[in-house]
Formats: C-alpha cells, structure tokens, sequence
C-alpha cells in the first residue's frame, strides 16, 4: 500500500439551516441522491479508446448530456448549488464534444485515491486482554473529555475510506454505505473492511470505552463507514466524491478523510457542498514529508481541515506532509488501534492523526457548534508545541482546551486540602517499581509498572527513562500527577540496545526521589 497524502476540507453553513436540515434527517431517515453506479447508457464512437472520465455540468441539460454520451455511467453526483458531475466511461470524441458545451464546467480523468496509513507492527498486535489508552489519546487530553462526561454522544463521524469492520469488540458501526465492492469471504455487509486502514482509523476517532481493545478520542458518536477504498488501499476520486456527498446528505456532522492524491474539480465540488450541507470535513495533510509544500488533496483544499503528524516527542513525523494550508497537528507516529478480527496494531502515517481531528470535532458538534465553529474552535485552543507554522500549523490538538476543560498538564496544585502555600518538605517516595522488557522487530521495548506516594500530597510528574550503558537518554515517557499516591505505566522503545531504566517522581516542591533498574 502506498503512502501518498490525504486530505479534506470544510467549512459552514447558516447555523440555523443546518440545525433544522440534520433533524429532518435524522427524524426521517432521508438518504440523498447519491448517484447511478454503472448503469449503462447512450454511446457516442465507443469502443477502445473509452477512458474513465468525469463530466461537471452546471444544470441538469449539462448531465443529461453527459449521460447519453458516456459510455457507461458509474455515478451522477449532485453538488447541489454548485452543479452536477457525470463519471463514467467516456471516448475521446465525446469527451472532445462535451468541453465545447457552455453548460460543462470541466472534463477531467477519474484518477486515483489512496489511503496513507501502514502498520509499524513486525511481530503483530498488542493483545487486548484488557482495555489500552493509546499514547495519542492520552497526549491530546481526550481522557480529561471522558472523564467530565464529553464522549460524543448524539453526534455522528463517517469514516470515509476502506469501510469497517461490524463485528469488532470495540466498535459500533450505526451503518454505512458502500461505493467499491468488499472483496472475500469475510464480507458480512457491502461496507465491510477488506482491507484494514478504515478500521484503524476508526478505532481512534471512536472505539468505544467498554474495557477491552482500545479507547478512541469520542467515544459514542454514531460510526459510519463509508467505503471508497478497496482492498488494495486505493479507489477513484470520483468514489470519494460520491461518499463525501453521500455523508453530507444524511446530516453526518463529520468527515474523516485518511486518504489522498491529486487534484481534481469533482472532488473539490464534493468538498464545498460538503461545507454548505453543515458537515466538517477533516483531512489527513499525506505522507510526503519531509518535503514542503508538499500537503496533498482533498486536504489542500480551503474546505478541507488539513491534519499533519506528530511523535511521542512532539516532533513533526519525518513522513509528514508540510505547508502552508497545515492548521492542527495530531499524534500520528506508533498509533495503536483497532484492525479487522479484534486485532489491534500500531501504524504510521498522517491517517492516523486525521481521526484524532475527527473525534474531538465530533465532541464539539455534538455541543451544539456547527462545523465552522468547531474547526474555529479546534484552531484557536491548539497548544503551540514549538514547531514551524507549516508543520504545526495553529499547534497540536488539545480536546480538553477546546471543550473548555482543564487538563492535568495545567492543573498545578493537586493538593485540595493544604490550607498554606509553603513547599513540601518530605522527599516523595517511589512504593512499587517494576519492569518488563521485550523485542519486537527492531525495537528494544519496557513497560514500567509504578506506584509513588508522598507524606505532603504534593506529587508532581513520574518520569520513566530508557538508558544508555554511557547513560545517554534513548526515550522517555512523563505523567502528570497529583495528590498523595499515584499509580500508572510507561512505555519505551529504543532501536539501540539499553541498559537499565530510571524512575523519577517529583513534588511540587522540587524534591525527587530516583529509583534504577536493569533492563
């Protein structure tokens, strides 16, 4: 599978409008026209030289036109407002006598799409014995959500890419709709996920908190799965295009797009009326990094938020697109998630930071704001983690900040009952140090188990380090704590062989207590 781009884009529509159009949606089921997938039609010179083609029309003359003169018909696209688009197959001489018509706006190829996700796991999954907070759910401060009751409830995120899987332990797929054939005897609806990317995706914009697998940003938004990618990774943009308009007809409030390619006038005009209908269209910005200028479509479009990615450091990927039309960045690197069969594996890509976006945009909808809001929202409480403009673009997501919750980075004094403002005097103490150590692939990995307290309840941070026999850093893994005691894990990896690992805990006061161990 390719690691290409992804993108997206959106915008707002009348608040209002939007408000009463997604309640008659969801109180009569409405489907909207979503277009005729190869049906045959009228032929003009068909023959070897028909090509896969899409026809963008400004009225229904326009389409009707294409229609008659295509040699098979694989969607008609409603853009509303905006005008109609006909892709099919189309010989040269009718794509030649088309552009000469005033009510055609454009005649384009139907080109490729592909989703920009891979697995980093050599050995497999982690097992799902029991529920796991994936690093980047944790670093975006979507636990703080759950924990003061923000799960998404009530509001709705399509998954826009090779469908999903319906039977998995930690997912809840409302419906979906289906533009490329599931390929396999696995398939149990059209929809299903032949291929893996959709599933991972999904798992982290929205696995729900059920104690087993994974947790996603949102937790209880209605899940769709919209597949425009087959197993392969790849599909049409003119089947993107399709999903996007089918998501924008059923109300869904957001997109989430982890796929890319070139550019294209049809999948610019999905985009726009996406926007207009009310939904929030987020995009992964594509793997193409470290070059600049380098953010892919539909991400590149202005309809579109576009997401780049970050590491557990808070350094921009080495794969990430970069550019100007960047706004949020989101963890992207090492991404633990759901796959097909209750698996669970850990993936590269900005894909995998797009669904981050998705689920906190999600949250937010669901509180009432519509998809301007929201994306407005998501940008103005990004926190600035020191990268370049075209990396960060506004910073790094923090759902938390932009519910208006404060999270445990901001939360300076856990210590309720201490009536004066003096230090803690007593050194903090280090209850329970353990850990395990494996290898998988080329990776030298420790999971740390601790337990710290401290006589003032005062605690601070609890810092795992990954050692060096020099005693250079090779990684390290930090957690905000607070109050008296305090329990947790850390997980670190190093492709050089380690040493030991060192625990630190420290009080509000400064003081610390350090404890080592043998790797």
């Amino acid at each position: 599978m390719s690691e290409d781009d992804t993108q997206s884009r959106i915008n707002d529509s009348s608040g209002d409008r939007f408000v009463s159009r997604r309640q008659m949606l969801r109180a009569t089921g409405a489907v909207g026209l979503v277009g005729t997938a190869g049906v045959a039609s009228g032929n003009e010179g068909s023959g070897s030289d028909s090509e896969p083609y899409i026809v963008g029309t400004v009225d229904r003359g326009g389409r009707d036109e294409a229609r008659r003169r295509a040699d098979e018909v694989r969607h008609v696209l409603n853009f509303g407002g905006i005008g109609w688009a006909v892709a099919g197959e189309f010989s040269e001489e009718a794509r030649e006598n088309l552009q000469r018509r005033n009510d055609v706006r454009y005649v384009e190829e139907d080109g490729e799409m592909e989703a920009i996700g891979h697995s980093t796991d050599e050995d497999g999954g982690d097992p799902s014995e029991e529920q796991v907070l994936p690093w980047g759910i944790d670093r975006v401060d979507a636990e703080v959500a759950h924990h003061e009751g923000e799960t998404g409830g009530g509001s709705s995120v399509a998954i826009i890419d090779t469908g999903i899987d319906p039977e998995h332990e930690t997912l809840d797929v409302v419906d979906g709709k289906a533009f490329v054939s599931c390929i396999g005897l696995g398939c149990e609806e059209d929809w299903d996920d032949d291929q893996g990317h959709g599933t991972h995706c999904a798992g982290t914009a929205n696995a729900l908190d059920n104690d087993v697998g994974v947790v996603g940003v949102s937790t209880e938004a209605d899940l769709y799965a919209v597949k425009v990618l087959d197993t392969l990774g790849s599909g049409s943009m003119s089947d993107v295009a399709a999903g996007i308009e089918w998501t924008a007809d059923q109300g869904i409030d957001v997109g989430s797009l982890s796929l890319g390619g070139g550019d294209s006038e049809t999948l610019e005009d999905a985009c726009e009326y996406a926007q207009q209908e009310g939904t929030l269209l987020v995009a992964a910005a594509g793997n193409d990094g470290p070059d600049e200028d380098s953010v892919s479509y539909p991400a590149a479009y202005d309809e579109c938020l576009a997401v780049s990615a970050t590491t557990e450091d808070d350094d921009i990927a080495s794969f990430s697109s970069r550019g100007e039309e960047v706004e949020l960045a989101a963890p992207g690197a090492d991404v633990l998630s759901s796959l097909p069969g209750d698996d669970y594996e850990r993936w590269d890509g900005t894909s995998m930071a797009c669904p981050h976006v998705s689920g906190a945009a999600a949250q937010l909808m669901e509180d009432g704001y519509t998809n301007e809001e929201a994306r407005e929202q998501l940008n103005e409480t990004a926190e600035d983690i020191g990268l370049a403009e075209t990396e960060q673009g506004n910073g790094l997501l923090d759902v938390a900040a932009a519910l208006g919750l404060e999270s445990d980075d901001d939360n300076d004094d856990g210590d309720d009952d201490d009536d004066d403002d003096s230090d803690p005097v007593s050194d903090p103490d280090i209850d329970e140090f353990s850990v395990s150590t494996r290898t998988s692939g080329r990776w030298n990995r420790a999971d740390v188990d601790w337990t710290v307290s401290d006589d003032d309840g005062a605690l601070e941070s609890v810092t795992s380090e990954l050692l060096a026999a020099d005693g250079t850093v090779l990684d390290e893994d930090s957690s905000s704590v607070d109050g008296s005691s305090a329990s947790g894990e850390h997980e670190l990896r190093s492709e050089e062989e380690p040493e030991e690992v060192r625990l630190t805990v420290v009080d509000e006061g400064g003081n610390e207590t350090s404890e080592t161990g043998a790797y």
